[in-house]
């Protein structure tokens, strides 16, 4: 893009001067010691300004080249947001987006989280072996417009918190769980950005295997509660 100097507009505002010798230009003037060469460049000396600025707001079209709207580029994509799976800028603008589970799963890694999505078919109803007692329902599962994501807390850098948290003596109340849920809540954080809103979430959280030293011998818990001896 051409941006015109001072000196390129000179020369175009002198030659939108009337013809005549009352205006200098009968033999191609006015000369530079003139009182209206003086005059015009003055003038095309704020036009300039106004082609340098102009040619400025050009680059900031373009998140790659903005730098002097970066606060109002900034407002307009929402940021900075703690939550936001996209904290950059120029990524967030280029992000396409979508629905699919390959998008949460990439957004969730660039936040330190391993998820996969279940199909809502996957959650088991009257199933053997998989209905809990006194939650179990005939055919169960997610209704529709239902996304389940699956999350693999051990293959997970961004989980810092436990599995379990230990009852307190004394402070335990009836039908209390013995454990505190895992803490998800910087991932929730991060999708409820990006999943549609029409969508509901179940999450279905992946504990990672618990390890115990006793008499030498490592013991190994799985997901399921079933001790396994590593010889």
């Amino acid at each position: 893009m051409f941006c015109p100097s001072k000196d390129d507009l000179i020369p175009q505002a002198l030659a939108l001067l009337p013809r005549g010798r009352a205006w200098g230009t009968h033999e191609g003037g006015p000369g530079p010691g003139t009182t209206l060469y003086r005059y015009w460049a003055a003038v095309c000396d704020v036009f300039a300004f106004a082609c340098r600025r102009l040619c400025a707001l050009r680059l900031e079209f373009w998140c790659a080249t903005q730098s002097e709207t970066r606060d109002l580029w900034m407002a307009e994509y929402g940021l900075p947001d703690e939550c936001d799976p996209y904290p950059d800028l120029c990524a967030k603008v280029a992000a396409q987006g979508g629905a699919r589970c390959e998008h949460l799963v990439s957004v969730a890694a660039r936040a330190g989280w391993v998820i996969d999505c279940a199909d809502a078919t996957d959650a088991c109803g009257d199933t053997a072996d998989c209905a809990a007692a006194d939650c179990a329902e005939a055919a169960g599962g997610p209704p529709l417009n239902t996304i389940v994501i699956r999350v693999d807390l051990g293959a997970s850098d961004a989980y810092a918190g436990g599995i379990e948290t230990a009852p307190f003596a004394d402070a335990l109340v009836a039908d209390g769980s013995l454990a505190c849920d895992p803490d998800i809540s910087p991932l929730q954080c991060v999708l409820d950005r990006v999943i549609h809103a029409h969508l509901a979430v179940e999450y279905i959280l992946i504990p990672p295997p618990i390890y115990l030293m006793a008499d030498d011998e490592t013991h190994l818990v799985d997901e399921d509660g079933r001790l396994f001896v590593a010889e």
